[in-house]
C-alpha cells in the first residue's frame, strides 16, 4: 500500500506541473489565461481649447491716460495714434491668455513684456493680429520702436486657447498657391470672385492667394474690411497688396493715364513668379461696370502670365524668384472653357452655399453698403457664377 501510495503522489505532483523547471512543457499545455493582458481603450485626442473672450473689465492707458472705450468699441473708425516715446500697458483683474489687435497703422516689430518675459511680436505685419502668450497674465506693457507711431483701432483680450470664430489669426502668404486671384480693390475679391474662392478654399482645401492692385490710404476702414470678408469667405492665408491708390476711372485710357501699365504688369509677374500658381484669375476684360482700374488690372493679367514665364522679361523679380508659367488662366465673364463652378450647393461644413457665404461676407464691407453693389447670379455684367479659360492668340505665321 505504501508503494502504491507513493506512486499516486508522485503522479499527482507531475500532473500539477510542479516537477523540474526546466523540464519541457508538455505539447498539449495551452499558455495560461492569466499571462495575457487586455490593453486599455486609447483615450480620444482632446479638442484643442477655444479661446474665451475676455469682458472688457480691463483698463488699456497710453501714458497713464485711460484709453479703454475707444479700443473697445467695435468700430474701425475709432482708435488712437501711439506717438513716439509713449508707454502702452493693459491691466486686468482677470487673467489672459491671449490678445487680439487691429491696427490702423503698423507697428513693425515690437515686442509685448510681462514680469520678466518678453516676446516678438509684428514681424509678418499683419494687421489684424492675434498673439498667444505662453501663460496667463494679468499686465502687459509694450515697446515699439525708435520714431514708430502706430495706429491701433480695435484690441480684446482673451483666455489661452485657440481663437473663436470670427478672430482672424492669419498665416503668412503662400509658399505656393493653387489659385491666385487679382483683385482691384477692397471688396472685388467678395463681389466678382468670393463663392469661387469660397468653394474651393472651404470645400476643395485649395491654397489661395490673393494679389489686390489697390490699397485704400484714404478710406483707412476699408482694409479692416477686406481681411474681414476674405476670412468669412475661407481664405487664411494673408493678402498682398500692392501701393496702387485706389482712382475711379471710367475708362481704359483714362486708367492708363492714372497708372504706369509697364509697372502694373510687372508687379503682377512678380506675384505669379513668387506664388507659382497652378491657377491664375482675374477681372472681366471689359472691367464688370466698365470700371478702367478693373480692365486694366485684366488687360495687364494677360500680358503678365507669358511674361512670367520669359527668364528675359523683369529681370529683378526673375532672379528673386524665377520663373513660372501658369497652366490655366480663367476671367471672369471670359466666354472661354467655363471653369466647372456649384456656388449654390451647400457646404460640407457649412449650411450655406458658397453663393450665400460671399453674400454675408459682402456686408463686412461696411462702408461700401451706401452703393448698389451686390453679390449677384443675375445681373449679366456682374454675374459670380461665369468664368472662362483665356485662350491666347496662336502666333502670326508671318
Amino acid at each position: 500500500m505504501k508503494k502504491i501510495g507513493i506512486i499516486l503522489l508522485a503522479g499527482a505532483l507531475f500532473l500539477g506541473g510542479c516537477g523540474d523547471p526546466a523540464a519541457p512543457v508538455m505539447a498539449t499545455q495551452e499558455p495560461a489565461a492569466a499571462a495575457q493582458t487586455i490593453p486599455e481603450p486609447e483615450e480620444p485626442e482632446a479638442e484643442p481649447a477655444v479661446a474665451r473672450r475676455i469682458p472688457p473689465r480691463f483698463q488699456v492707458r497710453c501714458n497713464q491716460e485711460d484709453i479703454t472705450a475707444v479700443l473697445c468699441d467695435d468700430d474701425y473708425t475709432t482708435g488712437r495714434v501711439i506717438y513716439p516715446g509713449s508707454v502702452l500697458t493693459i491691466e486686468s483683474s482677470q487673467p489672459f491668455g491671449s490678445l487680439y489687435l487691429q491696427w490702423d497703422t503698423l507697428p513693425g516689430e515690437y515686442e509685448i513684456c510681462w514680469e520678466n518675459q518678453r516676446k516678438q511680436c509684428g514681424e509678418e505685419g499683419f494687421q489684424h493680429e492675434f498673439l498667444r502668450l505662453n501663460q496667463a497674465v494679468t499686465e502687459v506693457a509694450f515697446v515699439f520702436g525708435e520714431g514708430v507711431s502706430p495706429g491701433l483701432s480695435e484690441l480684446s483680450l482673451y483666455t489661452a486657447g485657440d481663437p473663436p470664430g470670427g478672430v482672424q489669426e492669419w498665416l503668412p502668404p503662400c509658399e505656393q498657391a493653387d489659385m491666385l486671384v487679382f483683385p482691384t480693390h477692397a471688396d472685388d475679391d467678395v463681389l466678382y470672385f468670393g463663392p469661387l474662392m469660397c468653394y474651393y478654399a472651404r470645400e476643395l482645401d485649395w491654397e489661395i492667394q490673393t494679389a489686390f492692385l489697390t490699397e485704400h490710404q484714404w478710406e483707412p476702414e476699408r482694409s479692416h474690411e477686406r481681411l474681414d470678408g476674405l476670412w468669412e469667405l475661407g481664405l487664411r492665408h494673408y493678402p498682398v497688396v500692392w501701393e496702387a491708390p485706389d482712382l475711379y476711372s471710367e475708362s481704359l485710357a483714362k486708367a492708363r493715364q492714372q497708372y504706369d501699365a509697364y509697372d502694373v504688369v510687372g508687379w503682377q509677374v512678380e506675384q505669379i513668379r513668387r506664388f507659382r500658381p497652378r491657377m491664375v484669375v482675374g477681372h472681366d476684360l471689359e472691367g464688370e461696370y466698365g470700371h478702367g482700374a478693373h480692365r486694366l488690372n485684366a488687360v495687364s493679367l494677360i500680358k503678365a502670365v507669358p511674361l512670367a514665364g520669359d527668364a528675359g522679361a523683369y529681370l529683378d523679380s526673375a532672379r528673386r524668384y524665377g520663373v513660372w508659367q501658369t497652366p490655366e488662366t480663367y476671367l471672369h465673364l471670359y466666354e472661354g472653357e467655363k471653369l466647372p463652378l456649384n456656388v449654390n450647393k451647400p457646404l460640407t461644413e457649412d449650411p450655406r452655399t458658397p453663393f450665400e457665404v460671399a453674400q454675408d461676407a459682402y456686408l463686412l464691407h461696411r462702408s461700401q453698403q451706401k452703393w448698389r453693389f451686390a453679390v449677384t447670379q443675375e445681373d449679366p455684367r456682374e454675374t459670380c457664377t461665369i468664368f472662362g479659360r483665356y485662350q491666347w492668340p496662336e502666333p502670326s505665321s508671318a
